[in-house]
């Protein structure tokens, strides 16, 4: 049997040639076809494999199904249009394109690897014989139904070789089948971005002068595992039927998609990518039959199995994970931040600042903790009259008064106007009678299988705004300001943690019958000789000293969600969790509502130590009290900004945090969300990373050498010398 070459491009961004020319750079060339074709370097390893320890027979079998590897001018033009063109500003194009070539190297010698490990294991089921067997009834099948993809499958034979392996030789279909929707995926997202600017220039004139609404984490984020074997690449030159789970853009015609489709053919063309040579012309009606179909194809599947080799050596990385390892771990974990965080509390802080799903705060001090905060502040109006006031000179106490009247008039402005649109582009709302609600592909049943459900958000709160629309449905005028006061706006939050959770609230009603009788700058009230305090026509009198002692005398109203349990540390991320239903509706009013950027889908919310934060003193005393009384508090406090709604997220006990419980790591206890989960996850991705990286480095100190590698400098000095 003849050796096949494997030829493959790089790793690339697919639909690269949508955006190619905005690199800066020129590659003309008198003939690019000839020019990009050359060889810049060959990788075979099959003649070294035996003096690593494998067989002769599994060589042989390496050089016959891979053969040399050929890079070519081509294959590093394009990663450099894809990835390396920054990396020029920096270090130049000789050290830029010398190391893209390497990283092009390592790879094939990876997957040259891979293939050898594969045929070693008898285990696998992979063969010499099998993947010959394969190979050639795919072959025979594709001559029978298609003559051009059995032509392009045999200028590409390391497609059905990835293929063979991918699928273990046809058993397994779903890493396969998962690469090729997310290739097809990729295409369509690229001409959808390139048929966007035809829709926009032949329809709509949007004014884009309002900043959009930051979106939550995961919005459009499709599950990790998903994937559609009915899904096709829509060109406009087929019809949209064709192509199965693709679902076209608002707006979008057969004349915008064909245009965008003629606009990545051009640059496909302007960089070889596409032949031209008039004895072999390719039919550009259907994308699937261009010969830069079968390069991205080659790529995504080489990518695709590397990743099925790692992989698979996760597996084995995942045996040694027993419960007695990974709480050895959590031990010493544990063990280290108590050295470094016990009774230290600027060092536990600065921790607290750092962590993540990766970055575990194991240890804990008493009454620090997180909050979320919703501002809904004053309106431009307000604050230029507060700023007049400022300017006046005014004792505290009189501008206390002038500011306390501000705060009764603030009325809060929904701020997600901007995820309303008539261009599916823009928009992120889905109407429901006549109310409109956000990111249905997430909250939708029809949708579950398919895309992530946004972590801490409700999805159940409409914008609380007005649109309004002309006789043919279209938006007109999009009003988000409400009459809602901040007293509205905390009763709406508590009404959807109970929708959402279930569970009410106890308040303390006493608070806001202090702060409305608080008249004075001042929290100190006036007492006689004897010690009582002072009353005038039944109210408090009040020391006018311009001095504050008790910042949290300022809080408004306060309160605390009712959980029927305790709500532990470990179910923060846990959506099953009554604490974990309470925050997501808590964090959707803040999306709602909230101005203070810094709120915006941060991991925790904001960082409270009972020793100071350097907030803004009223905003501090209160998120210091909501930390104090625990996760589900909530304080209203006001501030030169507005009115802040104030809510408990995490609170840290003292001493251990959290116990690793491996039955909610693994198994069919396994606990999604759960601290253990995460916690697990982490140290293993940490261990696979560790250990792919050692063989990976082993590997490449093997083979990458000159009996395997051979690099042609000539055919590609010239962009080392551009």
């Amino acid at each position: 049997m003849n050796k096949k070459n494997l030829k493959k491009t790089a790793a690339v961004m697919l639909g690269l040639a949508l955006t190619v020319g905005a690199t800066g750079c020129n590659f003309v060339v008198t003939d690019s076809e000839r020019d990009l074709a050359q060889t810049v370097a060959t990788i075979d390893i099959s003649a070294t494999l035996t003096e690593e320890g494998y067989s002769a027979e599994v060589a042989s079998a390496v050089s016959e199904i891979i053969g040399k590897s050929e890079i070519s001018k081509r294959d590093l033009v394009t990663y450099f249009l894809s990835a390396g063109s920054s990396y020029a500003e920096n270090y130049g194009y000789s050290a830029t394109f010398e190391m893209l070539l390497t990283t092009l190297i390592n790879r094939e010698i990876v997957i040259q690897y891979a293939v050898a490990d594969y045929l070693a294991d008898e285990t696998s089921g992979l063969t010499l014989d099998g993947h010959n067997q394969y190979v050639a009834a795919a072959l025979e099948a594709a001559e029978k139904d298609d003559a051009k993809k059995a032509e392009l499958l045999k200028a590409h034979p390391e497609v059905l070789t990835f293929e063979y392996f991918l699928t273990e030789g046809g058993k397994e279909t779903e890493d396969y089948d998962r690469a090729v929707y997310g290739m097809k995926k990729s295409l369509n997202d690229s001409l959808d971005s390139m048929e966007l600017q035809y829709i926009k220039a032949g329809e709509h004139n949007h004014d884009t002068s309002e900043e959009p609404r930051k979106t939550p984490t995961g919005v459009g984020i499709e599950k990790e595992d998903y994937y559609s074997t009915n899904y096709e690449i829509y060109t406009g030159r087929n019809s949209l039927a064709e192509c199965g789970d693709y679902e076209k853009q608002d707006g979008s015609t057969t004349v915008s998609r064909r245009s965008a489709y003629n606009s990545m053919l051009s640059n496909l063309y302007s960089y070889g990518l596409i032949s031209t040579k008039s004895s072999n012309v390719e039919n550009t009606s259907d994308l699937s039959s261009l010969d830069y179909y079968y390069v991205e194809l080659s790529s995504t599947l080489a990518q695709a199995f590397i990743n099925k080799y790692y992989e698979d050596l996760e597996a084995e990385v995942e045996s040694k994970m027993d419960a007695t390892y990974v709480q050895g771990k959590y031990d010493a974990l544990l063990a280290e931040q108590t050295r470094a965080y016990e009774n230290k509390s600027t060092e536990f802080k600065s921790a607290m600042d750092s962590v993540s799903d990766s970055s575990f705060v194991l240890y804990g001090m008493e009454n620090f903790g997180f909050v979320y905060n919703i501002l809904v502040p004053f309106s431009a109006t307000q604050e230029i009259e507060y700023a007049m006031y400022k300017a006046q000179g005014l004792s505290n106490n009189d501008l206390y008064l002038k500011r306390k009247a501000l705060w009764s008039e603030i009325k809060a402005e929904d701020q997600r106007s901007t995820w309303i649109s008539d261009d599916e582009h823009l928009n992120y709302s889905y109407e429901v009678g006549n109310e409109y609600y956000f990111f249905e592909d997430h909250f939708s049943a029809e949708k579950a299988d398919r895309y992530e459900k946004i972590g801490q958000y409700a999805g159940q709160y409409p914008f609380q705004g007005t649109v309004e629309k002309n006789a043919d449905g279209e938006i007109e005028k999009i009003n988000a300001k409400t009459d809602k006061s901040v007293d509205v706006v905390l009763e709406d939050m508590l009404d959807l943690i109970k929708t959402v959770s279930g569970l009410g609230y106890t308040e303390n009603t006493e608070v806001k019958t202090a702060y409305d009788q608080m008249t004075t700058y001042t929290t100190d009230a006036k007492k006689d000789a004897e010690g009582n305090v002072v009353t005038e026509n039944g109210e408090t009198v009040y020391v006018d000293d311009d001095e504050v002692e008790d910042y949290s005398k300022f809080i408004y109203r306060s309160g605390k969600v009712n959980f029927t349990e305790t709500p532990k540390a470990s179910d923060f991320f846990n959506a099953a969790s009554e604490s974990n239903k309470a925050l997501s509706a808590v964090n959707e009013i803040l999306f709602a509502y909230s101005t203070d950027p810094g709120s915006l889908d941060s991991y925790m919310g904001y960082v409270v130590s009972p020793y100071g934060n350097g907030y803004v003193s009223e905003f501090e005393a209160a998120a210091q009290w909501a930390v104090e009384n625990g996760v589900g508090s909530w304080a209203v406090v006001p501030t030169d900004f507005g009115w802040h709604i104030i809510y408990c997220s995490f609170k840290y006990s003292g001493g251990e945090v959290y116990a690793y419980n491996h039955a909610e790591a693994v198994g069919d206890g396994m606990v999604e969300g759960s601290f253990s989960k995460m916690f697990y996850d982490s140290l293993k991705e940490k261990m696979v990373s560790n250990t792919t990286n050692e063989i990976q480095a082993m590997v490449l100190n093997q083979f990458n050498n000159d009996k395997a590698v051979q690099k042609f400098q000539k055919a590609y000095q010239d962009l080392l010398d551009m």
